[in-house]
Order: C-alpha cells, then structure tokens, then sequence
C-alpha cells in the first residue's frame, strides 16, 4: 500500500514539476486554464497510476489507466486532439481483437 502511495506520488511530482509545459498543454487542450491545466491532468495520471501500481488485482481499470496515461502522452506529443482519438480508437481496436484470438488460441480454437 506505501509502495503504491509513493509511485502515485512520485508521478503526480514528476508531471508538477518536470513535464509541466506539456501537462499544461494537454489540460489547454481540454479548454482548461491556469491552475486546473496543470493539476487535472496530473491528477488523472496520478490516479491512473496508482490503480496500475496494484500488481495482485488487474483488470478493466488498470486497462483505463494504460488509456488514460497513453491518451496524455499522445496529446502531448500531437496536440491534436481528433489524431489522437484515432490513434486510441485504432490501439484499442487492435488490441481488443488480439486478445479474442489470444484467448481462442489458449482454448484450443475450433473442434474439427
């Protein structure tokens, strides 16, 4: 539980102080201004990792934080939104259809 504390935090620190300007983009990006640029998304990414840091129980949440946390990164690397919403739809797309034929190929696929 410490452990997890102190990843979150040392993620919220890090997109305080260090990304700051992108961070702040980002958060321009969602019409936001001033103080709530920055901390929203520090925020989201800071809540994001904290649930991914739980490594004994994963699932549809964690899969939201990745999301949320690559949605931030690639609005900072793009500063387009309608690319990056389709950058998201195509990775989520993808990967949803790997893990069926994923999951198919464990069950042992189709009886002949």
């Amino acid at each position: 539980m410490l452990g997890r504390i102190a990843v979150t935090i040392a993620a919220y620190l890090l997109c305080v102080f260090y990304f700051k300007e992108d961070i702040t983009a980002v958060g321009q990006l969602f019409g936001l201004t001033g103080f709530w640029a920055l901390f929203i998304p520090s925020a989201l990414v800071g809540f994001s990792v904290y649930r991914i840091a739980d490594l004994d129980h994963w699932g549809i949440w964690d899969a939201l934080g990745f999301l949320i946390i690559g949605g931030i990164a690639m609005l900072a690397i793009t500063s387009d939104p309608e690319t990056t919403l389709f950058e998201l739809i195509k990775g989520v797309v993808s990967f949803s259809i790997a893990a069926i034929l994923g999951a198919l190929a464990l069950r042992g696929g189709r009886k002949a």
